[in-house]
């Protein structure tokens, strides 16, 4: 579960393997803002590690980083890797981050899984490029869904129900969508954990969150609209910790 402080969240069971996943709150500022994720960097002591982050277009794209990789990808929104050297980051604002841990093989990552994400199935192309690339196994990865829109407060229409009907089995659907009052809402989470469960993770293994950007101390698109700013997520290697 994550935990409250006094300007993020921070996701416990991770602490347990060494492993600090950050969710920022809107007390430090928008991540956009180079002043604010200096002070972020600042306040997370991690001055001594590479910031890995990329622009990210709600795509299925996702990247491992290896020595040589940029610290600034295009048309990227996952990253997974095996260096304790560096920071992976990510933004949000409304949109799903999934945190991720090989606890065997100390592979972690982060993706930014949003409707079209989700849609495209992002969280299960970092899972099988966590597979080839690293001989993951299913049973020794950790997932943890980070803070996004809760379902009460995203409304979507018949037309959005129907792109999805045309891609999921109705059961993971009667899962995903409610429908009160002749309005369609969607639970992003839910549907990620069902995809999860289909590919095979243990239920055990996946940290489930009732947390909610419009709601919560968080910069959120849907309440704010262009005035929104950005929430970061951060993961990284700190044994210090453990």
């Amino acid at each position: 579960m994550f935990i409250e402080k006094d300007e993020y969240f921070e996701l416990q069971e991770f602490e347990d393997f060494g492993i600090r996943a950050i969710y920022t709150t809107k007390k430090l500022g928008d991540v956009r803002n180079k002043e604010d994720r200096e002070n972020i960097i600042k306040i997370l002591n991690i001055e001594n590690k590479k910031i890995y982050s990329g622009f990210q277009t709600h795509s299925s794209n996702v990247e491992v980083i290896e020595e040589n990789t940029d610290i600034y990808l295009n048309d990227v929104d996952g990253f997974i890797t095996q260096r304790k050297d560096i920071v992976i980051f990510t933004k949000y604002a409304d949109c799903l981050p999934i945190y991720i841990y090989d606890k065997k093989n100390e592979v972690f990552g982060c993706v930014h899984s949003g409707w079209q994400g989700t849609f495209k199935g992002i969280i299960i192309n970092a899972i099988n490029l966590m597979q080839k690339r690293f001989k993951s196994k299913l049973e020794n990865i950790k997932i943890a869904f980070g803070i996004g829109i809760s379902y009460e407060k995203y409304e979507v229409s018949l037309e959005f129900y129907e792109k999805f009907q045309k891609n999921f089995k109705e059961e993971v659907l009667n899962n995903t969508f409610f429908f009160e009052e002749g309005k369609y809402y969607f639970d992003n989470q839910k549907l990620n954990y069902n995809l999860l469960l289909e590919l095979g993770i243990k239920k055990e293994n996946i940290i489930t969150n009732d947390l909610c950007t419009y709601v919560g101390p968080f910069h959120s698109y849907r309440r704010d609209k262009e005035g929104s700013g950005r929430n970061g997520a951060y993961i990284f290697v700190d044994k210090t910790r453990k």
